[in-house]
């Protein structure tokens, strides 16, 4: 390792620099990696802005969250990886405490409530994944076995495809089930919908309102996908949906970002069968109104979910490992480092499987 390295710093809302910063030793519980690629969100020029009401890291920071990268150094209570190792890193932290509730942050993003222990964890691990170097906690540091082959702008993708797989492994989706993925062409949505396949539901019912784009994710993932073209009429959307599904559906994944309205949410639940589970990962900002009489009549499950389980980046590498998930149907655009500012404005257009990455 060198003594400095580059990287993305914000030092106030609209103040990013492009840094040298010296290249820290790992912790007793930490690793320090060598970045390969780092993926963008889309609304990172809202959060660079201050448009977005998150609990910013202390600045400066360096923001970003997952990343594929290599292991440099390792802490001495570190032993599931060692130098050398291709890793996935992953954001979502939790206090490491005998605590039902612990804290928990992500980590170059947000601290998700802001209690003293949370806000503590979050000045301990501010720093992202906008850099040449980057300091990790091990518990968010996951091998990938058999995927040295793969080339980096390939399986950034699994960034993408993380959240859904937690919300679909919440939902229970088992083989040959039908499942509603609400939001489909959406940035994670489109991302439930190849995974759903990959899980190997027998329907996945992609519900939106672009057609051209719910008929690309047919053509990209087969004739499982079966598109429900909504209007925002809930009483006409769920005919469109329950037609879609064949009668009913066992599970659905709520995907919607930044809905005003909770319409389709309600047509997805209402074409469930009777014992069918939702889980909600969107950010819809309006309420979802729920019937006491409907709930109980038909024994739904309505369950939130918040990223995923500590276990699941290993899960979902081994879908790739195995061929179960083709990485390359996932549109990555590619920019060096040095050109975050361009990267950031690309993500901001990213539609359905597009997938923006930086690349030191």
């Amino acid at each position: 390792m060198t003594s400095t390295h580059k990287a993305w710093r914000l030092h106030a809302h609209n103040d990013l620099r492009f840094d040298d910063v010296a290249t820290p030793g790992p912790a007793p519980d930490g690793v320090v990696v060598r970045i390969e690629a780092g993926m963008v969100l889309s609304y990172t020029n809202k959060l660079l802005s201050g448009a977005l009401p998150y609990s910013l890291p202390p600045m400066p920071f360096v923001p970003g969250t997952n990343a594929i990268a290599r292991v440099v150094a390792t802490g001495e209570n570190v032993t599931h990886v060692q130098n050398g190792d291709r890793v996935f890193l992953s954001p979502h932290l939790r206090g490491d405490v005998p605590d039902r509730d612990p804290p928990q942050i992500l980590i170059g993003l947000t601290a998700t409530v802001t209690t003293p222990e949370a806000l503590a964890l979050q000045a301990r691990w501010r720093d992202g994944v906008f850099a040449e170097i980057a300091h990790w906690p091990a518990a968010c540091v996951t091998p990938l076995a058999n995927l040295d082959d793969k080339p980096v702008t390939e399986l950034i993708g699994l960034a993408k495809l993380i959240v859904p797989f937690g919300g679909l492994q919440r939902t229970g989706l088992r083989g040959g089930q039908t499942i509603i993925v609400n939001g489909a062409t959406g940035y994670f949505g489109s991302g439930g919908v190849m995974l759903a396949v990959a899980m190997g539901a027998g329907r996945v019912v992609a519900v939106g309102r672009k057609e051209a784009a719910l008929e690309q994710l047919r053509d990209a993932f087969g004739p499982r996908v079966i598109p429900a073209v909504v209007t925002g009429d809930a009483a006409a959307d769920l005919q469109i949906i329950r037609r879609a599904a064949g009668g009913s559906a066992d599970v659905a994944l709520d995907l919607l970002g930044a809905a005003k309205s909770t319409s389709t949410t309600l047509s997805s639940l209402r074409a469930l069968r009777r014992g069918g589970r939702m889980v909600l990962m969107g950010s819809a900002e309006v309420s979802l109104e729920l019937s006491f009489r409907e709930m109980l009549a038909n024994d739904w499950e309505v369950v939130g979910q918040f990223m995923y389980d500590r276990t699941a980046p290993g899960q979902l590498a081994g879908l790739a490992a195995e061929g179960l998930l083709d990485l390359r149907k996932i549109n990555v655009v590619s920019f060096k480092l040095a050109d975050f500012r361009r990267a950031v404005d690309a993500a901001a257009m990213m539609q359905s499987l597009d997938l923006t990455a930086v690349v030191p």
